[in-house]
């Protein structure tokens, strides 16, 4: 027990014991006959530390030792307990036990996104984010470098991180991502790279998903509102030529809009919850559209652009929503 013993205070009267993986590779043989894959094993790590750091840090432990559990009756009637966490990563937990405890000495670990998760998820499990306030926020700044920038499997990583540590910029950042980029059934809050669930609150899910599909409905609203505009109101050509020119000019705009965004698969809508669609990509081909007046296509040069503003004009609808949809604020969830 000795060589895996990790002392924090030496008059601890707790004693967390943590698993350890331990990967055994399988011998060398030249017989095919003889292979034998590698071998998964834990070792038992134990951790001595103070119950009454641990009570002052953090409001779960300090349940659990203070009131009726097994734990707390136990470290009353013996003066000593023995707490197994057997799903906690132990090098992550190390880190924060120096932390409560104001320890030093241990080479840091390599920090980068994934065992950063790992302390979310631990902070978040013990409540520990006051404690670690002024760590955490050098820690993420230290990976400032890896915040991700499109849809990565690491985004709901700093969607975590973001979180749990309260960073406003990064959480506005990954939200505005995830909900222009997500195709709705990606925003799955386990991880697979940890083999853990991942502390983000349902509701900011939800926000997310809600302003995706509202998003991409309101792109979609752009081109009815123009195809019903074109179709409805007076023609968008003012040439001086006769109104049958004018008319004429009109159609030519709407058949124009309903042939390229019929090619582009934008028209007819989908319907919500428009799988396998994103915001991002919505908007970019509906950028594409070709619109076309029937005085460009007869060489008039008395108007100032070949679709009589119709094509600035949904250009400049798609960017007030890429400016409207810009991710969530922390403080909204305060």
């Amino acid at each position: 027990m000795a060589s895996n013993m990790h002392v924090f205070d030496p008059a601890g009267d707790l004693t967390f014991i943590l698993q350890s993986l331990v990967v055994k590779e399988p011998r060398k043989s030249s017989s095919l006959l003889s292979y034998r894959s590698s071998t998964r094993k834990f070792a038992k790590v134990y951790m001595r530390v103070s119950s009454k750091r641990l009570m002052q840090a953090s409001p779960v432990f300090r349940a659990m030792l203070k009131h009726s559990f097994m734990e707390g009756m136990t470290l009353r009637a013996t003066g000593k307990v023995e707490v197994p966490l057997p799903d906690d990563d132990p090098v992550a937990f190390a880190l924060l036990m120096d932390i409560v405890h104001g320890t030093k000495g241990r080479a840091a670990p390599q920090m980068d996104t994934l065992f950063l998760t790992t302390l979310a998820i631990l902070v978040d499990k013990y409540r520990l984010q006051q404690h670690v306030a002024t760590s955490s926020d050098q820690w993420v700044e230290s990976l400032q470098g890896q915040v991700p920038k499109t849809f990565t499997p690491d985004l709901l990583h700093w969607l975590c991180i973001s979180w749990v540590f309260r960073r406003p910029i990064e959480f506005n950042i990954v939200t505005r991502i995830a909900e222009r980029e997500s195709l709705g059934q990606d925003l799955d809050t386990y991880s697979q790279a940890l083999n853990a669930n991942l502390p983000i609150p349902q509701r900011v899910i939800d926000s997310i998903l809600s302003r995706r599909i509202k998003a991409i409905r309101n792109c979609l609203d752009v081109i009815g509102r123009y195809i019903d505009m074109l179709q409805l109101s007076t023609p968008r050509c003012t040439s001086s030529r006769n109104e049958s020119h004018r008319y004429t000019c009109n159609n030519v705009l709407l058949g124009s809009l309903l042939e390229s965004s019929t090619n582009l698969g934008l028209w007819p809508p989908a319907d919500a919850p428009y799988r396998d669609l994103n915001f991002k990509f919505v908007a970019h081909e509906i950028m594409q559209i070709k619109v076309v007046s029937f005085c460009s296509k007869m060489g008039f040069t008395n108007q100032p652009t070949g679709s009589h503003g119709v094509k600035a004009e949904i250009g400049a609808a798609i960017g007030k929503l890429k400016t409207r949809f810009s991710g969530l604020h922390l403080k909204d969830f305060d």
